[in-house]
């Protein structure tokens, strides 16, 4: 039987070509992932001056304006994070969203870019249950504070009560807080499970419950350890009032809350 060899040599050649273009996508994408992670740094870094400006507006009676200030810049800032990864952002149940000032919002967590998807797209200000780690970083841990977030330590419970302390708190005071029940970022991409002790922040500061939904975040780093541009979407599910029936059961109310997130996934 004899063998093609121009058909051989040309297959050859294809594959050669492919493993060509493989590489130089793999070289492109180490390229803009190494070019956002600098602009990232110099970015937080151009922040400082604004940093300035807020804490000087707080100097005046009334938090309102340093608040206002503090949220239309980190807003800015938040879109900018995504945007400049070149991923799309859908929201969907933007009717949904409660304008009730003692808001705890309930999310899935598959990403770094969660946070500032919805400090970008939730219209309103948002504050977080941040990783105490996050303290040690200047310039990012006093933006942190300044969206009235707290810090907490998971390895300390007595810190960490005083933590959740301090959120509740700031709900009362009418600052939105977003918490992520599974604990940590998925891994696998699918919804974990939800830790009932996650609904204390809510239930000490007797807040509305709203869950929200996030897809496609992973896709921009987590899914190859490099920036890629991914379609984004938020969906915003029905809230739930601290005086309906189903909150005098936790595990009930949680499976509802995983139920309605899984539903928007």
């Amino acid at each position: 039987m004899g063998i093609d060899h121009k058909t051989h040599g040309k297959d050859k050649t294809h594959e050669k070509g492919l493993l060509n273009i493989s590489h130089v996508e793999k070289i492109s994408s180490f390229i803009i992932t190494l070019l956002w992670i600098v602009g990232f740094c110099l970015g937080m870094l151009a922040t400082i001056p604004v940093l300035l400006i807020y804490h000087l507006i707080k100097l005046f009676p009334g938090n309102h304006n340093a608040d206002r200030f503090a949220y239309l810049f980190t807003r800015f800032w938040a879109r900018s994070i995504i945007t400049t990864t070149g991923s799309h952002v859908t929201v969907f149940g933007i009717e949904n969203i409660t304008t009730a000032p003692n808001v705890c919002f309930i999310c899935n967590h598959q990403s770094l870019f969660d946070i500032p998807l919805l400090m970008g797209w939730l219209n309103r200000p948002v504050g977080f249950i941040a990783k105490h780690e996050l303290r040690k970083i200047p310039v990012l841990s006093d933006w942190i504070k300044a969206i009235h977030s707290a810090f907490i330590d998971r390895s300390n419970a007595r810190k960490a009560i005083d933590s959740i302390k301090q959120a509740s708190d700031a709900i009362r005071k009418g600052y939105a807080i977003v918490i992520f029940p599974e604990g940590t970022r998925s891994k696998s991409g699918e919804i974990g499970d939800f830790k009932t002790g996650s609904l204390k922040l809510a239930f000490n500061a007797n807040a509305i419950i709203q869950p929200i939904t996030i897809s496609g975040t992973r896709k921009i780093f987590e899914e190859s350890r490099k920036i890629h541009k991914a379609k984004l979407t938020i969906y915003i599910h029905k809230s739930i009032s601290p005086e309906e029936e189903i909150t005098s059961d936790k595990q009930a109310l949680i499976n509802r809350i995983h139920s309605d997130i899984s539903m928007g996934f």
